[in-house]
Parts: C-alpha cells; sequence; structure tokens
C-alpha cells in the first residue's frame, strides 16, 4: 500500500491550483492514461498521478503488473441480496431519508464553511455530490429534489454493485428478507466459513 504522502502533495496542490496542472502533468509522465481521461477527473488524475510518484510506472503498468501477481490470500465472499429487489430499493430510500433527517444538510454546509471545495474528491461520492450544489444555493425545493437524485444513483450503484459480485463464481449469496433476517444471516455466514476452515 501506499504511503499516502504523495496523494496529500497532489491534493493539496489540485486545492490550490485547480486540477488543470496535474492533468498538464499527467500528459507529460503518463500520456496514455491522460488520453483515458477527462481533463476535470480530478480523482482519476490524482490517482494516476500518485501510482506514477510511488513506483515510477504509469498506472497502466502498474496496474498490469499487480493483476499478474498472485493473490496473497484465498479470499472467501459472502454476498447479501433481497429476494425481491423493490425490498432492496426501499431500503436504499429510508437509508436516504434517514440521513437527511439526521443532518447530511447541516454537515455539507459545514464542509462548505471549512474551505472543502465543491467539486473537490470529497464531494464526488453519492450523496455529497448531488447535495452540494443544492445546499450552496440555499433552496429547499432544490434540496429535496437533490434527495431523490441522492436515491436514483444509490440504487443505480448497487444494481451495478450485484452485477459485479455475480462475476465471481466462489461468491456465496444469502438472500435478505424484508425484516433483515439477521440471526439466520449469522448463522448462514458463519456456517459457509466454518466449512471454508475459517474459525
Amino acid at each position: 500500500p501506499f504511503s499516502g504522502r504523495w496523494r496529500e502533495k497532489l491534493q493539496a496542490r489540485a486545492a490550490a491550483q485547480g486540477v488543470a496542472p496535474l492533468y498538464d502533468q499527467l500528459r507529460r509522465v503518463d500520456p496514455q492514461r491522460a488520453e483515458k481521461l477527462h481533463p476535470n477527473d480530478e480523482r482519476r488524475i490524482l490517482r494516476a498521478l500518485e501510482v506514477y510518484r510511488e513506483t515510477g510506472k504509469p498506472i497502466s503498468q502498474h496496474n498490469r503488473e499487480t493483476q499478474a501477481m498472485p493473490p496473497r490470500y484465498e479470499a472467501l465472499t459472502i454476498t447479501l441480496t433481497y429476494a425481491d429487489r423493490q425490498a432492496l430499493y426501499a431500503r436504499i430510500d429510508q437509508r436516504v431519508d434517514e440521513m437527511m433527517a439526521h443532518g447530511l444538510v447541516k454537515e455539507i454546509h459545514a464542509l462548505l464553511a471549512a474551505g472543502i471545495p465543491k467539486d473537490g474528491t470529497a464531494m464526488q461520492a453519492i450523496g455529497y455530490k448531488e447535495l452540494v450544489p443544492a445546499v450552496a444555493s440555499g433552496d429547499a425545493d432544490a434540496i429535496q429534489k437533490a434527495a431523490e437524485e441522492v436515491k436514483l444513483r444509490s440504487r443505480q450503484y448497487a444494481k451495478r454493485q450485484l452485477s459485479w459480485f455475480r462475476r465471481n463464481p466462489k461468491a456465496h449469496w444469502i438472500e435478505v428478507d424484508r425484516q433483515g433476517n439477521i440471526s439466520s444471516i449469522i448463522r448462514d455466514s458463519t456456517d459457509f466459513l466454518h466449512e471454508n476452515g475459517v474459525g
């Protein structure tokens, strides 16, 4: 794992000068990667530069070499899913409502007041990205509309996650019911781990 030293330096530079000089730097040291990125894609530009600074190699070469290495551990994957997809989506919507009720808007106000840039990496996560412009505008209707957008983006992300896990033939799937059958989930997970020599 990387030390984080270069990441902090690059983030500070992006905050002070914007992402354009960093994109220019990436074009010089790793033109192949730069060509694939949008000039405003701060997160991926910073990551590519961090890898280059830490390893001296373009990120594409680093990734190829890393993927070619055998895994250090045999991973076990336990994946939770809902038998009823609509139940999953309803739970996501409920979670967003809870986040809103417990002060997400206040948190964003505080972050902006602390000087976190609206387009900074920290503000690109689902929930922040949609709400930041609305919170900055102070428009209550815009905030409510943004909260609905957070629900939509979260449901889409959950769908992509499930698709990603389905590509793993060794994943152990456990169905969650509407009541959140925690005791049976724990029992099933524990049995699966014991069967595979864990615990």
